[in-house]
């Protein structure tokens, strides 16, 4: 408990009893990311219960600037950074070092602009009972991707998140979302959540032949990315699901 305790102070900003850090209570919390995701996205479909009395449009900026503020925009800064890195078009270590940079370039800028743009469009047009999915799928892609690839650092602020998941998490995260979203939104959803795993395990395959691994900001790009893939295949698949 104290573990997922620790982890929910460190990635949200949500009020919670002061837990100290210990390299060994965060490895042992590791497994409950997803359930991270499980809290934020309880938050953001109680605010859903507002459509009707605010307009669509209006909701959806709601929606998504609560998010920011309950994750501290994290691993927004991540996929800003991973985007200054990758279309940095340097060799791997001028990659890793401009995504270590704590300044912003001009493609993170626009990055996080066209992210945001993305999901408040799509937000304005789905049913926003799948708003309560997004937070669980972005964390439980983070592990799986995270998983399947190495820390390309010596050391680093990702690395004891990296070095310490393993398939155990990737399964119980999976299991987790499974049936979190059958139970929820019946079979169905299997096709946009099977899209999603496939596109961001194609992107952390790319982001890991590029700079040889995964970073906590590459991770929190996967979060954030995984999120607007499934967004926009849930408008795609509207009449499906």
């Amino acid at each position: 408990m104290k573990g997922f305790i620790l982890l929910l102070s460190f990635f949200t900003r949500l009020p919670v009893p002061y837990i100290e850090y210990s390299e060994e209570k965060f490895k042992k919390g590791l497994k409950y990311f997803p359930l991270i995701g499980l809290i934020i996205g309880f938050i953001l479909f109680f605010i859903t219960f507002s459509d009707g009395f605010i307009h669509r449009p209006v909701l959806s900026l709601m929606i998504w600037i609560i998010y920011i503020w309950i994750t501290g925009a994290l691993h927004i800064d991540g996929f800003s950074d991973t985007i200054d890195g990758i279309f940095s078009n340097r060799d791997r270590d001028k990659m890793l070092e401009i995504m270590k940079d704590s300044r912003i370039g001009a493609f993170g800028v626009i990055g996080i602009v066209f992210l945001l743009m993305i999901n408040i469009l799509l937000t304005s047009y789905i049913d926003l009972k799948y708003i309560f999915l997004l937070p669980i799928i972005g964390r439980t892609m983070a592990i799986f991707s995270a998983s399947i690839s190495d820390y390309p650092r010596e050391n680093g602020m990702g690395k004891v998140f990296m070095d310490n998941i393993n398939m155990k998490e990737t399964n119980f995260a999976l299991i987790f979302l499974a049936i979190i979203s059958t139970v929820f939104f019946g079979f169905q959803i299997i096709l946009p959540i099977a899209i999603t795993i496939s596109l961001s395990l194609y992107l952390t395959k790319y982001i890991c032949k590029k700079i040889g691994g995964m970073t906590g900001d590459t991770i929190g790009f996967i979060i954030e990315i995984s999120q607007t893939i499934f967004l926009f295949f849930i408008y795609i698949l509207r009449s499906w699901v």
